[in-house]
């Protein structure tokens, strides 16, 4: 007979990943009812055996990438390693998501994976050039659960709008060798180095959720050449500094966490003190700044982007009623991205007409607008 409590707990770690993989894959754009179905058919959240996590996330990216469907395969291959890769499985998971989206990268026009060192470790990069050598740049980071290759789509979206882009894994996740800490947010600056000959890197836009977004804040004073950023559901000073709001943190965010800042359980909350932005450099931030917020967030406090904007004219706040990400709110929330990189290309009038647009948008069923 197996033990109660261990399995109990079992139970509830696979019912909060289920519920968390459902919401994220609305960000992937994943078919709802194909997501539920194969959520439905795990009945395991570790192992590689049949009805486990890893296995049937694998047997359907399997399955797209024998039809030459590159970009489904890296997805459904980065929800096989969800929410991090703490295994060897998980870390072939996370290697073949990598070589799934090879497939789209047929030529330089179309984009090319770069590497580059910073402070002795790997940064893998997708890059596009944008239609014009001149062409701004946005880069594109990624959270602590998601793989660089689940944002390929962008490398033909974002040129399409007139800027060059560039994709980065958090620092800890897939290919970026950097742990998460103070002094992570220094890669931004290193991307734009390394692909800056081949666009016009001293314009650049960050386009960076949840923990990416405290990452690109703490280093745009440094750097002039970051001109503004876009986050969803960033971290800023309350998730940091208040031990009553770490401990309500989902265990998949803490066990993503501990693996992207390389440390053992119970060393996380010290180090994440560290990390908070204090009340002057969120007012100093002389970038505009767009802040996609959820009035429901499970992980982030409201009293951070509230406190942001009022001390920060440049803040935008977009705040939807809906959980951490605004999953019931994708279309909004990438109409938003996009007219900020529609208005850094240099297309304001196309920017503004989408930002009329927006508010016409629905949302998805359980989220509503505010």
């Amino acid at each position: 007979m197996g033990n109660p409590v261990t399995d109990s707990s079992a139970a509830l770690e696979l019912a909060e990943a289920k519920k968390f993989v459902g919401l994220h894959a609305r960000h992937m754009g994943l078919r709802t009812r194909r997501v539920q179905d194969t959520l439905r058919r795990i009945t395991a959240l570790h192992g590689d055996q049949p009805g486990s996590w890893l296995a049937e996330w694998s047997r359907l990216a399997e399955e797209h990438q024998s039809r030459g469907r590159h970009q489904a395969a890296a997805d459904h291959y980065n929800l096989a390693r969800f929410p991090c890769a703490d295994t060897a499985a998980k870390r072939r998971a996370e290697q073949l998501a990598a070589q799934s989206l090879r497939g789209l990268l047929r030529g330089p026009r179309h984009g090319r994976r770069q590497t580059l060192v910073h402070e002795g470790r790997e940064v893998t990069v997708l890059f596009r050039p944008g239609p014009r050598r001149s062409a701004p740049l946005v880069v594109m980071m990624g959270g602590i659960v998601s793989l660089k290759e689940q944002w390929g789509s962008l490398l033909a979206a974002v040129p399409r709008a007139g800027c060059a882009v560039a994709i980065a894994d958090f620092p800890g996740v897939g290919e970026n060798r950097l742990p998460y800490s103070r002094t992570a947010g220094q890669v931004f600056s290193a991307v734009i180095d390394a692909v800056g000959g081949d666009c016009d890197g001293d314009r650049t836009l960050v386009v960076a959720p949840s923990f990416a977004g405290h990452l690109a804040l703490t280093q745009a004073p440094a750097d002039p050449r970051i001109q503004g950023v876009v986050t969803v559901g960033a971290p800023l000073r309350k998730f940091f500094t208040d031990s009553r709001v770490r401990d309500e943190m989902p265990r998949i965010t803490r066990t993503a966490l501990e693996r992207a800042c390389r440390l053992s359980p119970g060393a996380l909350d010290a180090h994440l003190s560290e990390l908070a932005l204090n009340q002057d450099q969120l007012a100093a931030l002389e970038i505009p700044v767009h802040y996609v917020a959820s009035l429901r967030d499970e992980i982030i406090p409201t009293a951070e982007w509230r406190r942001a904007a009022a001390l920060n004219p440049r803040w935008r706040v977009h705040a939807f009623d809906d959980v951490h990400g605004s999953p019931h709110h994708v279309v909004q929330t990438r109409a938003i991205i996009l007219s900020a990189i529609l208005a850094h290309a240099g297309r304001p009038r196309a920017a503004r007409a989408l930002g009329a647009l927006r508010p016409l948008l629905p949302a998805a069923r359980g989220g509503r607008r505010s």
